[in-house]
């Protein structure tokens, strides 16, 4: 639930900055020609949008039947770490912290990415608990594989 008031919260606030180019509620590119700066923010945001989504389609399907949008673990859950998964813990996490930030920054709202990133801190909380529950489940199995994978960022964190 609290993923979800996140997630609107950002929104508002992204649509309704006055410094923004939706401020009026919508994308109002027709009404004025963007600066450099607001279509290199606007590219730059569509793509982590875009690259957002494929991150995460591609996460949840290499996951098939162990993804699910809540916390918990199946009695038949096998952990998986193919595919995406070789390289990073939570790649679907990924997927939604590039859109949920890219959405502001195509349209250029500094409030709005703020906004968002309160759903990063919570999305980085919610992996905490998911690596507890996972290490309980699989104990020494995850922890290795902890220590051959990266949590977010490909080779990075």
């Amino acid at each position: 639930m609290l993923l979800f008031v996140l997630i609107f919260f950002g929104l508002i606030v992204t649509v309704l900055d006055p410094t923004g180019i939706a401020a009026d509620g919508h994308v109002a590119i027709t009404d004025r020609s963007l600066t450099a700066v607001e279509q290199a923010l606007l590219i730059t945001g569509a793509s982590m949008v875009l690259s957002g989504i494929v991150i995460r389609v591609i996460a949840i399907v290499t996951l098939g039947k162990n993804f699910s949008g809540r916390l918990r673990i199946r009695e038949d859950h096998t952990l998986v770490r193919t595919g995406i998964y070789r390289y990073v813990r939570h790649p679907a996490y990924l997927g939604a912290i590039l859109l949920f930030l890219g959405i502001p920054v195509m349209v250029s709202s500094i409030l709005g990415f703020l906004a968002m990133f309160l759903l990063v801190i919570y999305l980085l909380y919610r992996i905490r608990l998911e690596e507890r529950m996972l290490i309980t489940r699989f104990g020494e199995e995850y922890l290795e594989y902890m220590r051959h994978s990266k949590r977010l960022i490909p080779f990075i964190y």
